[in-house]
């Protein structure tokens, strides 16, 4: 008896089920790592430009009133090798706070250079999996596993109080919660 083929993805580049869940781990641990080096658990919201820094990238502010035209939310750039993320001061700072993630995910899981961020990249239903793969990185970078859990333990079930208090939008929350429920059995 043959084994079934591996059903096909709507993603154009996905993985076997087990090499994703590897990979996941590996974006977790990688996220983890950057926290332990340089975010102390105590403090809320996670610091996404410091732990840019902290990995040796810089942060540019692009955008806004006083660049009206910049036309994406955010890019990561290599100048004379050195990693540069550009964010867009047009969007609101929840969303500053995703882009900026995201890029930097996409640097520190070696995805090299990528196109601008757009509003279809910075989501898990994005068709390729290098961009599926940055905003699980930003989820679980600035929505720690650990820190979502310390906060409904002491109370806070409202998931418009936890995005305020994560400094993101509501509905990437809602993305990380229902990847922690997938990771843990319940969907």
């Amino acid at each position: 008896m043959s084994a079934a083929p591996f059903p096909k993805s709507r993603f154009s580049d996905a993985l076997p089920p087990e090499a994703a869940a590897a990979r996941h781990r590996l974006i977790g641990t990688i996220a983890d790592e950057l926290r332990q080096a340089h975010w102390h658990p105590a403090t809320l919201p996670v610091s996404a430009q410091d732990l840019a820094e902290g990995a040796g990238v810089e942060v540019r502010a692009r955008g806004g009133a006083q660049e009206p035209l910049y036309p994406y939310r955010g890019r990561l750039l290599y100048l004379d090798e050195r990693p540069v993320i550009e964010v867009n001061l047009g969007e609101d700072a929840a969303r500053r706070r995703i882009v900026l993630a995201h890029a930097l995910g996409h640097h520190l899981l070696g995805h090299g250079p990528v196109p601008p961020e757009t509003l279809v990249t910075l989501s898990t239903c994005c068709p390729r999996r290098i961009e599926q793969e940055a905003h699980h990185f930003a989820l679980d970078l600035l929505m720690p596993e650990v820190a979502i859990y310390r906060l409904m333990d002491h109370g806070m079930l409202s998931a418009r109080k936890l995005a305020n208090k994560f400094q993101v939008p509501e509905a990437s929350l809602h993305e990380r919660m229902q990847a922690l429920d997938r990771r843990s059995g319940y969907l």
